[in-house]
């Protein structure tokens, strides 16, 4: 067999390996697939700097721990309360902590929609942090958190624009007190 035949077998048989290799991947971390820049790294931050900042945005003062917050990247907005993410690599789904927002699948479907599209326009960067008050999720794997993006307190901006109520979520109640105020108004 000349060198260009055993070339070209040697050819083939790499490209059946990498094609069963490939189909043979069931479950994978999707940010091995994806452009490194889609993901915010949690670990290349100023935490100080930042935590200052943070601290200077109206309503976060009910925040347990500013100081200690997790760096993601917008992915979609779910709907009224809830948004997918992705932290460094991984994508999560989000529920935002202490509101709640009307469902697409009820009677108050017009401002279901209303509170989604209320819910991307706050989100006015991609770039979001994220503030755990004391669970790390629900009974349906979402993460509890509140939200900062773009210098506002999700969360808060929400229910002060009327497209969320205030609901407090035991033992998660660190800024029921602050919603209920916004609520009122």
């Amino acid at each position: 067999m000349n060198f260009l035949a055993r070339l070209k077998k040697l050819t083939t048989l790499f490209l059946l390996g990498i094609n069963i290799l490939f189909s043979t991947i069931s479950c994978v971390n999707l940010s091995k697939y994806l452009p490194a820049s889609l993901f915010a790294d949690s670990h290349d931050r100023k935490t100080n700097s930042i935590a200052e900042e943070l601290r200077s945005i109206d309503g976060v003062n009910c925040i347990p721990h500013i100081s200690s917050y997790d760096v993601a990247t917008l992915i979609n907005v779910i709907d009224g309360d809830s948004i997918r993410v992705a932290i460094q690599g991984t994508i999560f789904e989000v529920r935002y902590i202490g509101i709640d927002s009307p469902e697409f699948d009820s009677e108050q479907r017009h401002a279901a929609v209303e509170a989604a599209y209320a819910n991307e326009k706050v989100l006015s960067s991609s770039i979001l942090y994220l503030f755990k008050d004391k669970s790390n999720s629900d009974k349906y794997g979402r993460l509890l958190r509140y939200v900062i993006s773009g210098g506002k307190f999700v969360n808060l901006e929400l229910v002060r624009s009327g497209h969320a109520q205030a609901k407090t979520y035991f033992p998660d109640t660190s800024c029921h007190l602050t919603f209920d105020h916004a609520n009122d108004k």
